[in-house]
């Protein structure tokens, strides 16, 4: 049984996918939205540290 399959998704497909994500967690930020304001600060966090780090992957060209 292969548990493990190989895919390969078509640029318009992972717009699809993307779009998805996007919503639900539109969705999700808007129902828990009292619960996740007292995180904003590990959101900043994790936004600014994997910005910084694909800048630099940008910059080294690797």
């Amino acid at each position: 049984m292969k548990i493990f399959k190989n895919w390969t998704f078509k640029f318009w497909e992972v717009g699809f996918i993307k779009i998805c994500l996007i919503s639900l967690g539109i969705i999700l930020g808007l129902y828990f939205s009292s619960a996740l304001i007292g995180l904003l600060w590990l959101w900043w966090v994790l936004f600014i540290v994997t910005a910084v780090y694909f800048i630099i992957k940008f910059f080294r060209g690797s």
